[in-house]
This record gives C-alpha cells, sequence and structure tokens, in this order.
C-alpha cells in the first residue's frame, strides 16, 4: 500500500483536509475557488498553502515504457516442383493377345 500510494496520484486524497481548511478560509463560492486555484493558478499572498492542496504537484509517477519489436513477415510464393513420371500403364503390345480372353485384365490406355 505504501508503494501504491508513494507512486500514484492517490496518496493526494490525504490532502483533502488541507483543501476543505482554505476553502473554508476563502471568501468566494466552491467554483470560484476550484477555478481560481486549480485554473493556471498565479503566485499570490498565500502561494505556499496553495502548492500544499491536492492534485496541485502531483507526485511523479513511475511509468514503465515497453515496446514491442517489429513484426514484419511475408508469405512467399511455392517453389513449382515438376516432377516428371514416366508412364506407367500396361502397354499391350509388349505382351500377348491370350489375356483377353480371361475376366481379369490389365489397365488399358485410351
Amino acid at each position: 500500500m505504501m508503494y501504491a500510494l508513494a507512486t500514484t496520484n492517490a496518496g493526494e486524497v490525504f490532502k483533502v483536509p488541507m483543501f476543505v481548511e482554505h476553502y473554508i478560509e476563502y471568501h468566494g463560492s466552491l467554483s470560484e475557488f476550484v477555478m481560481e486555484h486549480y485554473d493556471n493558478h498565479k503566485k499570490d499572498s498565500d502561494w505556499d498553502t496553495d502548492q500544499k492542496l491536492p492534485f496541485i504537484n502531483p507526485p511523479i509517477v513511475l511509468t514503465v515504457h515497453a515496446q514491442l519489436p517489429d513484426l514484419n513477415f511475408e508469405i512467399k510464393k511455392p517453389k513449382e516442383i515438376i516432377i516428371q513420371q514416366k508412364n506407367s500403364f500396361y502397354q499391350e503390345k509388349d505382351f500377348s493377345h491370350l489375356y483377353l480372353s480371361r475376366i481379369f485384365q490389365p489397365p488399358r490406355l485410351s
């Protein structure tokens, strides 16, 4: 909890009593008080007290900067692979015609 209060603006909540006390001393409305102290506030006689108001000087917040690496990729066209195959069909001219009378016959070229 101490770390969170020290490194974030949550610790500014502890300065709210100073805000209330300073507003009670101020002669005017709440909107006038906020506009005078938080909208381009200029140095005046109670400058030191004004600097103790919440969110006037917020603490430096610890920040971590992370950057993802550039992801560049390209899809390359696959190389065309040509496979030459010999015709593996059965050649009728190399064999006799005795097989034609049988039920099971080898494949034929059209």
